[in-house]
C-alpha cells in the first residue's frame, strides 16, 4: 500500500472506532482504503464519492484520485479546499474530536501503539486536531483546529481563517 499503514492481516477485523482511531491518530492508509471499501463498495465508487461530496462543498481546486491521499497524476487539492472540508467535517461531524484529539492510544491488544502525528493535540491548549499528511510531491501538510472562546480555527498549509 505504501505510506503510513498498521499492517491490516488479511480477513482480519478491527472495529469501525478501531478503524478511526488509526486513520487519525496514524495516518492508516490501509485501514481508509479498507474503510472505503466497506463503504462504497470499492474505492474507485468510494472515490468518485470523494470528488461529488468535493464539488457540493464548492472545492473547485481539488480532484481525488484515491481515498488515502498517496502522490499520483492528477491528485490534487489546496489549501482553501483543504480548510472548506476540515470545516465540514467538524460543523457536521463534531465527534470526529472524539479521535484527533487522542495523543496516544494502542489497538490489538496493546501490540499495535498509536501516536498522533498532530503534535498540536498534546502541546497546544484547545487544540481539536485535525490531520496531518506527507508525501514526497505535497511534503509536509496540517490542518489544524482549535476551540477557544466558542470559535474554531482551521489552518492548512499556512493559510488561517476563522469561522
Amino acid at each position: 500500500m505504501g505510506g503510513s499503514q498498521i499492517w491490516l492481516e488479511p480477513n482480519e477485523t478491527l472495529t469501525v472506532d478501531e478503524m478511526l482511531k488509526a486513520i487519525c491518530l496514524n495516518s492508516a492508509n490501509d485501514c481508509v482504503y479498507a474503510m472505503a471499501e466497506h463503504l462504497a463498495g470499492s474505492e474507485e465508487e468510494f472515490v468518485t464519492r470523494m470528488n461529488n461530496k468535493a464539488k457540493e462543498l464548492g472545492m473547485n481546486d481539488t480532484n481525488f484520485k484515491n481515498c488515502h491521499g498517496l502522490d499520483e497524476d492528477e491528485h490534487l487539492t489546496s489549501s482553501y479546499d483543504i480548510a472548506l472540508m476540515s470545516r465540514e467535517l467538524l460543523l457536521k461531524h463534531p465527534t470526529i474530536t472524539k479521535y484527533t484529539t487522542i495523543y496516544m492510544d494502542e489497538l490489538r491488544g496493546g501490540k499495535t501503539g498509536l501516536v498522533n502525528t498532530n503534535k498540536l493535540v498534546r502541546n497546544y491548549a484547545g487544540c481539536t486536531g485535525l490531520k496531518t499528511g506527507s508525501t514526497s510531491l505535497a511534503l509536509f501538510n496540517l490542518s489544524a483546529s482549535a476551540t477557544r472562546d466558542r470559535f474554531i480555527t482551521y489552518s492548512c498549509n499556512n493559510a488561517l481563517t476563522f469561522y
